[in-house]
This record gives structure tokens, sequence and C-alpha cells, in this order.
């Protein structure tokens, strides 16, 4: 029994009439009798009383429509399904983020793919360490992720959000706070707090780049993953930092921001993921970032 028999069985129970099913089927009349005459064989009974002026179901002709239709209707279900799977518009995506730098971007993007895209399902990771979400994509643990860039490894592409300045933070009573033109190179001698090193923290890496090119490597004191904590130890006077100007948002109480010049090194920021990911939903999401991506 073919999938051919029971469409054109299907068919047939709907017109009761031969040359109208074989119009619908897009076949010849004589093709439709021969494919209902071996689905009764196979079956050993009658589906049809024909008779020159109608077409009429038996019993067990509507028993058996009655139990094909719930059939045809799952499987055109799982036929749409299908088609939407491999446009991209269902299924699941894996997204990885950092803490403060993806909070601007990540609610309004969780938000548009939801409006867009309600059949997607999101497993949203984090906050973690750009190097953790590095890690991440290249196990195939993620699908994307909202990092810092550059991310380099085989096969990682990305496309950049924005850039974003760097401050030095400083006590207010820190004799530094009130020096004019404060540059990187003015605190060569001063203990450093800093996010750790050796765990994927992006910004201890750029904190590091920044001083080296001022000529000097940081003296760190202290180390903390979170921004808050950093910013305390500074306001105690325990050390300087290096830090993304948003974080200036948090207006901690004793503590004071300079800017680094115009032609300092700048934080970028935006979305990775690997060239080799064959999710479809991934395309849809990095349309939603304003990716065009191959084949889109």
């Amino acid at each position: 029994m073919e999938l051919r028999h029971l469409q054109s069985f299907m068919v047939l129970a709907t017109e009761l009439n031969f040359t109208r099913a074989a119009l619908r089927l897009h076949i010849a009349q004589p093709p439709l009798s021969q494919r209902i005459r071996e689905l009764e064989d196979e079956l050993g009974v009658k589906l049809f009383d024909r008779s020159t002026r109608k077409v009429t179901l038996t019993v067990a002709g509507r028993v058996f429509l009655d139990n094909l239709q719930p059939m045809f209707r799952q499987l055109d279900s799982a036929v749409q399904a299908c088609r939407k799977a491999g446009r991209g518009e269902t299924g699941s995506l894996r997204l990885g983020y950092t803490g403060r730098a993806s909070h601007v971007r990540l609610p309004g993007l969780v938000r548009d793919c939801r409006r867009h895209y309600s059949d997607i399902a999101l497993d949203i990771q984090g906050p973690l360490p750009t190097g953790e979400l590095r890690l991440k994509l290249l196990d195939g643990a993620l699908d994307a992720a909202l990092c810092f860039l550059p991310l380099e490894g085989k096969h990682i592409v990305s496309h950049e959000f924005m850039l974003s300045e760097f401050s030095i933070a400083l006590a207010d009573a820190h004799p530094l706070a009130a020096k004019p033109g404060l540059r990187v190179a003015d605190l060569a001698h001063e203990p450093f707090i800093a996010y750790p090193s050796g765990k994927g923290f992006h910004l201890r890496g750029a904190m590091d780049a920044i001083c080296l090119e001022a000529g000097f490597l940081p003296r760190v004191v202290r180390e903390t993953e979170a921004s808050q904590t950093l910013l305390c130890l500074v306001a105690a006077g325990t050390g300087v930092a290096i830090i993304p100007r948003d974080i200036e948002s948090f207006n901690m109480e004793g503590v004071v921001f300079r800017p680094l010049p115009a032609d300092a090194p700048k934080l970028q920021h935006g979305i990775a993921w690997l060239e080799t990911n064959q999710n479809p939903a991934l395309g849809r999401l990095l349309a939603l970032c304003g990716v065009v991506t191959t084949g889109e």
C-alpha cells in the first residue's frame, strides 16, 4: 500500500466522481481506477459502489475514510512543520552572552525573535566570559554568542554592533583624580583592580594591552568578576582600573572617571557564530541583527 493509493482514495471519497478526482490528482481516469482496484484488492474489501450514474462509499469505505482523515491532517501538519523548520522559522536556538556588555542588545533581540519567530525556542545561556563563549561555540554547545570582539577560532565569524570607549576609574581622593589630561602612562606605578586573568575575560586582556601600549604591565593587586565589586574596591582606594565607559552609569559614590584619549583602543562588541553551523534558525537570528548571510 503506497501513499498514492491512499491519496487517490481520499480525493475520490471527497469528490465521488472519477472525472473530477482524476483532474485534482493530475492523472488520467484509467490510472485512478487502477489505483482504487489495487487498494481494494490489498484491503480485501470493496470501498466504493460504482454505477454509471454515481459513485458512493460502502460502509467499509466510510470507516476507512474516517480513520484516514486524522492521519492526513497529521501528515499535512508534519509537512508544514518540516517546511517551517527548513526556513528557520521553528526549532531551537542556543544563544550565549557576556555580562553588562550584552544587556543593551540582548533584551531587544530576544523581544524581536519572539515577536517574529514565536516558534523558535530560545535557550539563553549566560552571563559568561567571552573566552568561555568562544569555547562553547567551537564545541558546538552554542549557536551564537553576544560577546566582545574579535573572537579567534576556526570557522568563527562575527558581526560588530558597536564600539565602546574605555575610562580610567580612580577614587575621588586619589592624587591623580584632579590631574588635567590624565594618561594611561601616569598609572605605571599604581596598583590595579582588574577582571580575572586566565578565565576568558576579554576586558582583562584589553586592559593589559592598553597598559602595554603605554609602556608598562599593570600591577594587579585584586581581581574580581563583578563590575560593581571592582568599583567598590576603586572607591576604597585599593587601586585604579581601566573599564568600559558604560560602567560609569553605575554612579558609584567615591569614584571618578577620566576618559582615555580619542586615539586609544576601542572595545568592540557584537555577535559571533560558526560559519559551518547548519541550524536554519540561526539565519533568522542573524537577520534580526542586520547580518546578511550566504543564501539570504
